[in-house]
This record gives C-alpha cells, sequence and structure tokens, in this order.
C-alpha cells in the first residue's frame, strides 16, 4: 500500500529541500498545452484549442502552493525571492522582445503608434503593445501578484485571503467570460483579459490553499480527480457553445471548466512527490521558463521566413514548430550563464537530511 506524506509531513519535506517530481513533469507538459492554446492545434472546430487554456492557471496554482508556505516567515522570504527572479525575468524579456520588435517593424515596416491608453494597457493591464511578445504580460502578472502577496504578508493580511480570491475570482467571471451577461462597459472596456489581477492573484492564492488542505484534497483518490478534470474539458466547451448561441461571448481568455482543469491536474501531479533526481525534475523550471520564453518569437520569425506562399502550413504546424525549436533551446541553454541568472534554484533550501520516519513514505 502507498502512503504519500501529510500536510505536517509535506511542511518538513519541503523545508528539507526537497521538490515535487510530479509537479515537475507537469510545468513541461503544460508547455504543451500553452502552445496550442497560444497557437492553435490542427483540428476543425477550434475547441480543443479553447480547452487548453488551463495550462496558465496550472502554472499559477503551482506557483503558490510552492511559494507560499504555512510558515509567515519561511513564506515571506520565498516570496521576496520570487519577486526578485520575476523581476530579473521580466526586465530580460522585455529587453529581447523590444529588440526583436525593433527589427521586425524594421523589416516589415510596421508602425507602433503609442498612446496614454496603451501605456495605461501595458503597466495596469499587462497588455503587450507590440506585434512580438503578447505572452510576457505572465510574467508581468506573476510579478505584481507577488508583490501584492509580499505588502499582505507584512501587514498580516494573509489570513483574510480566503475571502480575498472568492471576490477576485468572482470579478474574474465578471468582466471576463461572462461579461457579455452582465453587459460590462467600463471606460470603453468590454472585458477585462487575464492580468495580475483577473488570473494570477487568484489562482496564486487557490495554490496555498491547496498546501493548507491537501490532507483532505489527497483523502480522495486520484480517479476522482481524473474525471474532475474531464467535467471541467466538458464545461469549457459547454460555456463556449452556449455563450455563443446566445450571442453573450465576447471573451474564451477563461472559462470556469479551465479553473476546474487546472485544479484537477494539479492536484493529480501533488500525489506524486518522491523521486530520483534528474535533469527534468532539477532545471524543470528552467527547461519551461526558457520555452515559454522563446516559443511566440521563434513562431513568428519562422512565419517571416517562410512568408506567405506557406500559410497553411503556417498557421495548423508552426505552433509545433517553435514548440519543438525552443524545446531543443532550453535544453541547451538550461545550464548558461543566462539559465542560471534567471532560473536560478536559490529559493529552494539546500537539501537536509530527511526525517527518519519520512525516508520511507512516498
Amino acid at each position: 500500500m502507498v502512503e504519500y506524506l501529510n500536510g505536517e509531513e509535506l511542511e518538513v519535506y519541503y523545508k528539507c529541500g526537497r521538490s515535487c517530481k510530479g509537479a515537475s513533469y507537469l510545468r513541461l507538459l503544460l508547455m504543451l498545452f500553452v502552445c496550442f492554446w497560444s497557437f492553435g492545434f490542427p483540428e476543425p472546430t477550434g475547441y480543443f484549442s479553447a480547452v487548453c487554456g488551463f495550462a496558465t492557471p496550472g502554472f499559477f496554482i503551482l506557483s503558490g502552493y510552492f511559494i507560499l508556505a504555512k510558515d509567515e516567515e519561511e513564506c515571506e522570504k520565498k516570496t521576496i525571492r520570487k519577486i526578485k527572479r520575476s523581476l530579473k525575468c521580466f526586465g530580460f524579456v522585455f529587453l529581447l522582445y523590444l529588440i526583436i520588435n525593433i527589427v521586425v517593424c524594421l523589416i516589415k515596416k510596421i508602425h507602433v503608434v503609442i498612446r496614454l491608453r496603451t501605456v495605461f494597457n501595458f503597466v495596469v493591464l499587462n497588455l503587450w503593445p507590440l506585434p512580438i511578445g503578447t505572452n510576457i504580460w505572465f510574467i508581468q502578472s506573476m510579478l505584481y501578484a507577488y508583490i501584492v502577496i509580499f505588502i499582505a504578508v507584512k501587514l498580516g493580511l494573509m489570513k483574510y485571503y480566503k475571502p480575498v480570491m472568492i471576490v477576485l475570482f468572482l470579478f474574474m467571471l465578471i468582466t471576463g467570460e461572462f461579461a457579455g451577461v452582465v453587459h460590462f462597459n467600463i471606460l470603453g472596456y468590454r472585458y477585462i483579459p487575464g492580468n495580475w489581477l483577473t488570473r494570477a492573484l487568484p489562482y496564486i492564492l487557490l495554490g496555498k490553499f491547496i498546501r493548507e488542505k491537501i490532507d483532505a484534497i489527497h483523502s480522495l483518490k486520484p480517479i476522482v480527480y481524473l474525471g474532475l478534470f474531464a467535467i471541467g474539458a466538458g464545461l469549457t466547451v459547454g460555456e463556449i457553445y452556449l455563450l455563443g448561441k446566445t450571442g453573450n461571448l465576447i471573451y474564451i481568455g477563461h472559462m470556469i471548466g479551465h479553473g476546474v482543469m487546472a485544479f484537477s491536474v494539479c492536484t493529480l501531479a501533488l500525489y506524486k512527490r518522491k523521486g530520483s533526481t534528474n535533469l527534468i525534475t532539477y532545471y524543470d523550471t528552467s527547461f519551461s521558463g526558457m520555452i515559454y520564453i522563446f516559443m511566440e518569437p521563434i513562431y513568428y520569425i519562422i512565419g517571416l521566413i517562410l512568408g506567405s506562399g506557406s500559410m497553411g502550413f503556417y498557421s495548423e504546424y508552426g505552433g509545433m514548430v517553435a514548440l519543438a525549436a525552443s524545446l531543443i533551446l532550453a535544453f541547451l541553454l538550461n545550464r548558461s550563464i543566462i539559465a542560471r541568472w534567471l532560473f536560478s534554484n536559490s529559493y529552494r533550501r539546500p537539501k537536509q537530511p530527511l526525517p527518519v520516519e519520512l525516508e520511507g513514505k512516498k
């Protein structure tokens, strides 16, 4: 019989510098779904690509689960390290994407006009104003969310995180997938896209909730969460279909089904904790991070190289080619100076011996 670690044992396990094997593999798997979500999948309905929107909430949940420890001192230290790492990553990606966009705009003679509203969209709503690099919103929103969490930790407000999380999820629904139903329209925005407030912060807090309730969550068998994942996929398709039929579909960036899928897949991954350390489990954040950074620029560069004569192939398979290329690049660079600087594992404690009673548990 498999004996899993309970909540208290898990806190000791993570404090001893151990990582979760299932989460390490899940991060790489989620990048596949990010690819399908961002660039499409060669099937006629488009529903499969829409369902893949659970991937980015999954990343936020995992981040909150591992960073927001129960111990307040530990939580504060990890949050500070996360802010520093996110800030470095955001600065690097901002400069990289800016250079790529300047080159592309000069080659293609694209004119970009920066207005006050453009600045507001980028700074507040995390909307990238240039043609290439829209996926920077994820890194930017992660940075903002952890700054808010750090302030809450310092002020002793994290004890109220559950009601805040619930309010944020409701706000997400009203201003997102149900914006057409409630006729949302503020300052000319018919909906609010995924950003630090409507995506990162609520799902990071959900990760904290999972960590606190891990015993109750894992009292159910994995098959339950497999079924829940399938229900979430069906719910996503059903939401899109019904909102479309009623003429209220104005945003598919997030669906209730995406949240259900993200919750279930992360819970499943957290069942598999202990395991031998290998290249993937040690460098998982580096691999997935670099894939995410390089995939979109590579995708559009492929389009520029192929030209209009290969648009059919590019539109259907360009994303998968970009994913493969960024995966290879990530493996080649995972031990480089840039990777060590951007994705240092310094937020993990140095490995310490586990208590004897935990050694034999899975």
